[in-house]
């Protein structure tokens, strides 16, 4: 079975590194910046990328929309979920898309990395602050814009979620100001198989936070999926 990892913006496929040893030769990571112009693209082109074998589908934040929507594709072929920092509903906001543009197009990442900052728990290392940012800053702009488009120009995946029958972790960060703790216990109470990680103290970048964690949680999952 594959663990397809798909990442958060404004990050890449380098985000998962520390997570690479949990099933080695086993993980697939794409970068999804141009693998379309729409979320419905990227989870295409991502489950063709894999084949017919069986898979996990691992999402961090925009990530996360991408392997709902690869459920949504191609239900049989997952054998389960894991969503981190993730969310299933959506409410499009024009105004708040076009703001995010119109930043990126003035002054690249940099302009957003105020509110990205925000995104990090209260105890994140300033080494991790700044692998981050380096992640962050080596990205395209134009790949950027169009993940914005992207993501914002999503469908709502409430009815995927709640649809699942089979295994699904939804993992948040006790500090995420994006999917708070009362939204991730939302998100997962309407799955009939979820179950819940909450990672005191951390931030929207988790995996990054604190990998040992992470990885202890998410081995012991996938070991449950695959016994």
């Amino acid at each position: 079975m594959r663990l397809v990892f798909l990442h958060a913006f404004p990050l890449d496929q380098s985000m998962w590194d520390d997570q690479l040893a949990i099933a080695p030769g086993r993980s697939e990571t794409p970068t999804l910046y141009r693998l379309g112009d729409s979320l419905e693209s990227w989870a295409s082109r991502v489950l063709n990328s894999i084949g017919a074998q069986p898979m996990i589908a691992i999402g961090s934040s925009m990530g996360g929309s991408c392997a709902l929507e690869m459920a949504r594709q191609a239900p049989d072929r997952i054998a389960a979920l894991v969503l981190v920092g993730a969310k299933a509903g959506h409410r499009r906001e024009p105004a708040a898309r076009d703001e995010y543009i119109d930043t990126l197009r003035a002054n690249g990442i940099r302009g957003m990395w105020p509110e990205i900052t925000s995104w990090f728990g209260p105890a994140a290392e300033q080494n991790v602050i700044d692998r981050i940012e380096s992640i962050a800053l080596s990205q395209n702009t134009d790949d950027l814009i169009n993940a914005v488009q992207v993501f914002h120009g999503r469908a709502d995946h409430t009815e995927v979620v709640a649809g699942w029958q089979k295994p699904l972790l939804t993992m948040c960060g006790g500090n995420d100001p994006v999917v708070t703790e009362q939204k991730a216990i939302a998100l997962t109470s309407l799955a009939p198989h979820a179950q819940l990680h909450v990672m005191t103290g951390c931030g929207h970048f988790m995996n990054l936070e604190r990998p040992d964690e992470f990885n202890q949680v998410l081995a012991e999952f996938v070991q449950c999926v695959e016994a």
